[in-house]
């Protein structure tokens, strides 16, 4: 049976809906219990609780992970470093904090709470994935997870960079994921930083695959030119589906293409992506139908 729900009331309370009876909850809605509620996004990163917005200078990245009495520092390799702002990178000094946000205050920004919005959730045994698309700056990690046994009695528990903050920093923007029967996370990363005024393709949008018994990505399959047909394509590329045929090697990822209309398929045994152009992929498939001087014409794109 459909339940209809209102995705716009789910979005701005940010609530989270599951069956289990075994968690802690504090309201039901029919057959569902109210596990977690947020009023704003907070952080766990190794320990360390990001609870409000986090300012200051930027810090070099280091190789290796060391820690003093109000800073923390964070390994990465050169490739994982991503440009976010033309004239500076993230900052991770955790010792300011300020409740203000300019606008042309917030590029480099580590850490501003309220713009950290949730756009995609999917519970996969015990950990409950949440990813946050890069619509603003001040996003720590575009995926993250929570611990459902961990935190099973908290009502709003922090995020935590999936698998760890370091990693993380490979993906630039997610809107959903999907996780099939062969233990896989599958994800479409749009490598955009959909600023508003100021949107940044800082890498190219492609498939991420993640082994969830390693917690490892595996693959990443970045799209061919002919699947991203205009600029603001990857701004459609918000969801994946997964079909498995027969074994777990021959499945194949759909990406519908929601801003310039059409469907992207993958295949995962032949590593190739090919793109699917129709009129009923728009809103309106009749205006795509054109006659002219005798002559047909048909809008593809």
């Amino acid at each position: 049976m459909k339940t209809k729900t209102n995705p716009l009331l789910i979005l701005l309370q940010i609530n989270v809906y599951l069956i289990n009876t075994g968690v802690w909850s504090q309201r039901d809605l029919g057959r569902f219990q109210e596990v977690f509620a947020w009023k704003q996004i907070t952080f766990d990163i190794d320990g360390y609780l990001v609870l409000q917005d986090r300012f200051g200078d930027d810090i070099p990245i280091e190789r290796t992970k060391r820690q003093s009495s109000d800073t923390v520092f964070f390994g990465s390799d050169e490739d994982d470093v991503k440009n976010w702002d033309l004239n500076s990178s993230p900052g991770f000094n955790f010792s300011e904090a300020t409740t203000t946000v300019r606008p042309a205050d917030e590029a480099g920004r580590f850490f501003i709470q309220y713009n950290n919005v949730p756009m995609g959730m999917e519970k996969v045994g015990d950990i409950l994935f949440v990813s946050i698309p890069r619509r603003r700056y001040g996003i720590p990690a575009t995926l993250n997870y929570i611990d459902l046994k961990r935190d099973s009695h908290t009502r709003s528990p922090s995020l935590r960079p999936y698998p760890n903050l370091r990693q993380a920093r490979s993906l630039t923007s997610v809107y959903r994921t999907r996780a099939d029967e062969c233990g896989r996370l599958w994800m479409v990363d749009t490598g955009l930083l959909e600023i508003p005024g100021a949107p940044r393709q800082v890498q190219a949008p492609g498939i991420v695959i993640y082994d969830l018994a390693t917690n490892q990505q595996i693959m990443r399959y970045t799209f061919k030119s002919s699947d991203i047909i205009a600029a603001n394509t990857p701004t459609g590329l918000a969801s994946i589906t997964i079909d498995i045929v027969g074994d777990c090697r021959n499945a194949y990822a759909y990406v519908p293409d929601l801003t310039t209309f059409g469907l992207i398929v993958y295949s995962l045994r032949e590593n190739d992506s090919w793109r699917l152009s129709h009129n009923y992929f728009h809103l309106s498939p009749t205006a795509g139908n054109l006659r002219v001087a005798g002559k047909s014409f048909i809008r593809v794109r």
